[in-house]
């Protein structure tokens, strides 16, 4: 079995407790130890948060989880793919770009509910793990800060 490069958007759905489907397929990964993040990912979701305490949360519940570093190899696979997306019109965030370079790089499947990203993984000969996104545009909070404050 190998292992599965769960982006941001999956995450935010989970923490905030998203669809019941969704949340057993991350559930599956995390008892499996087949769940990775990176620091692109660990990036996103920290941007999202709004105090210290869900901050705290947060870094708490990816604490065990595997994490890959983005190396010269990744971020130069990155710049390469700017190029070739350049040419052909089109264009992807650095971030999207380091995702698909580590999972090419470490053979993982792309964990993603961004349409755009997944067709750009699938372009780049990614595989892809994908299920349509909740609520895309809410911020991220997890279920328990929620409650925590009242919400």
């Amino acid at each position: 079995m190998s292992a599965v490069l769960v982006d941001a958007t999956v995450w935010a759905e989970y923490l905030r407790g998203g669809p019941p489907d969704m949340r057993a397929r991350v559930d599956k990964l995390l008892d499996g130890n087949r769940a990775v993040v990176c620091g692109v990912v660990l990036a996103a979701l920290l941007a999202g948060i709004d105090g210290e305490r869900d901050r705290r949360f947060l870094e708490e519940c990816l604490r065990g989880v595997p994490f890959l570093e983005a190396g010269r190899d990744a971020f130069a696979v990155a710049g390469r793919m700017a190029a070739v997306l350049r040419r052909r019109g089109e264009d992807a965030s650095l971030a999207d770009r380091l995702l698909l370079a580590l999972s090419r790089e470490h053979r993982l499947t792309l964990f993603t509910l961004d349409d755009r990203l997944a067709g750009l993984a699938r372009a780049q000969g990614v595989a892809v793990e994908a299920t349509p996104a909740a609520s895309p545009a809410a911020p991220v909070r997890s279920r328990r800060s929620a409650n925590q404050r009242g919400g």
